[in-house]
Formats: C-alpha cells, structure tokens, sequence
C-alpha cells in the first residue's frame, strides 16, 4: 500500500491488493505516485485508510478515474480516543462503484480501451487516461440526507489510435447493482483545495510495464539437461574366446539328451497305406 502522513490507500481486485511498483513521493505535492498491473475485465475497488490514533476532524475523499471526477466518500470523526475496539478496520473506507441511487451503483471495472481511427476522437482523450487519483481532505460536515435518484455515469469512450500512448485499458462501469441504503453527504473543505494527501496508481497491463522495465520479468523455465548415454567397446579388435561354465554345460547336455517320456508322448503312430493297383485287364491285385 502507499502511504503519507498517516494516511494509506491501495487498489484491490478481487479483495486482494495490488503490488505497487516503482514508488515515488513528492513531499512538496503531498502525493506518492506507484505503477500497477491490471487485466481486463476486472471489477476493482479504490481503497484508504486512517492510521492515526485520533485526529480532531473528519476526512473526505475525492476520486478522479481517467481524469474524470468521481464522488468521493466521508469518514467521520472519532467521538473520543479508543471509541472504536478495532480502529483500523473501522477507520478503512471501500470504494468499489459509482453510487447511482440510495439503493443501487455501478461497480468499476478494467476494460480494454476501444480504439478507433475517426478523426472527431483525435486529441479528445484525457491526459490522465490510466490513472487513479484519490486525495484525501480535512472536511467539516454540513448536513446529509439520502443520495437523490437519477445520477448516471459513462465509460471513458472511444480513443483515436494514435493517441493512446501505450495505454491498452481503461476505467469503465459495470451493471447497476442493489446496494444497502446510500447516503450523500455535504462537507466544507478546511484546507481548500490542499488536501492532506494524494495518492496515484498508474495502472497499466503488466507486459506494457515488463517491456518497460517497471515491474520484473517472470523467471526462465529452466529446462532438464538431457544426458546421452555413450556405450564404449573395451574389446580389442580380436575375437575373445571365453571357456563355458560348468552350470552351461550342464544346460547344454540336458538339451541333448533325449527325453524318453517326451518322445513316447509325440511320436506319431505308424499308419500303414493300402494301395490298390489297377491293371488294364480289369483285375485287381492285392499288393498286401
């Protein structure tokens, strides 16, 4: 996860955290910004946390997806130090959608970034297509009540082939689901637009980021050496005559000699052939 003054925030996918790549942090912006790997067709979330023990005021975020504002989430202030018996759990805050109604949003999802050789998109994409930006506020309250019906939310659209930059995904929305009962809250900045903290995942596919050397090849599959087997002839080249053991010559005779039994078993009985000899006279002599 990145983190900076005391506050956290992390991509999920699956309720897994992504890996953060080649970290940088400018204290000067109050920003930390990381590369990530996606693959399409991913739901996501955006997720932040508050390490501190207490603080004296509420937070509210602001989330911006390809350059395109999102409503952000409140997180209230702590009534007193200790009131929660799991602070940072209580204190982490889940962004998974778009918040379209009191009872419904629109889950964000990775999608392959539609390309298109119309002139009308050329120079119209944004200059922070694959980028999320999350920053967190010191915020005052002013009122809430229930999120009002009728908000709506669109993809980023179609983007000129040649003004991509490398960038093969983009954020998009999946379909309305039933949510537990939303509310939208009104807040008063304390700082401005200062905010106490901003983190960006630069999100991109991962063999964009290996080509690029952000993130690390996978490892050579090693391969088993294969070892041949030579067989080398010791003889000279002259005939080596090797005297027979007595056990092979005794197995020798036993298949010389004769077996009695055997024979009797196999040898044909004689059959003894008539012959009948014609002669022209027409009288037949028995040969027998």
């Amino acid at each position: 996860m990145l983190s900076l003054y005391g506050l956290s925030a992390w991509i999920e996918v699956e309720g897994r955290e992504l890996e953060q790549y080649g970290v940088e942090e400018d204290y000067d912006q109050n920003q930390v910004t990381c590369w990530i790997a996606t693959q399409a067709d991913k739901n996501f979330s955006v997720v932040f946390r508050d390490n501190e023990a207490y603080r004296e005021h509420s937070l509210g975020s602001s989330l911006r997806l390809d350059g395109s504002s999102i409503n952000g989430k409140h997180l209230r202030l702590p009534t007193r130090i200790g009131c929660f018996p799991n602070f940072a759990g209580d204190r982490t805050v889940v962004q998974n959608g778009q918040t379209l109604s009191a009872t419904s949003l629109r889950p964000f999802v990775f999608s392959k970034l539609e390309l298109t050789d119309e002139d009308e998109y050329l120079n119209q994409s944004s200059a922070h297509l694959g980028e999320i930006r999350i920053s967190i506020y010191r915020v005052e309250p002013v009122d809430s009540s229930l999120f009002p019906p009728g908000a709506s939310v669109s993809g980023h659209g179609k983007v000129h082939e040649r003004s991509k930059k490398a960038v093969t995904h983009c954020v998009s929305y999946g379909q309305e689901v039933k949510t537990e009962t939303n509310y939208v809250c009104r807040v008063r900045y304390l700082d401005g637009e200062t905010p106490l903290a901003t983190f960006i995942f630069k999100y991109r596919d991962s063999g964009l980021l290996q080509a690029n050397g952000i993130i690390p090849k996978p490892p050579p599959v090693k391969k088993e050496a294969v070892v041949f087997e030579e067989v080398i002839d010791l003889t000279t080249g002259e005939d080596v005559k090797r005297e027979p053991t007595s056990e092979e010559i005794e197995i020798v005779d036993n298949k010389k000699r004769p077996n009695p039994s055997r024979e009797s078993q196999t040898r044909p009985a004689k059959r003894i052939k008539r012959e009948k000899k014609f002669v022209h006279t027409g009288e037949v002599i028995d040969l027998t």
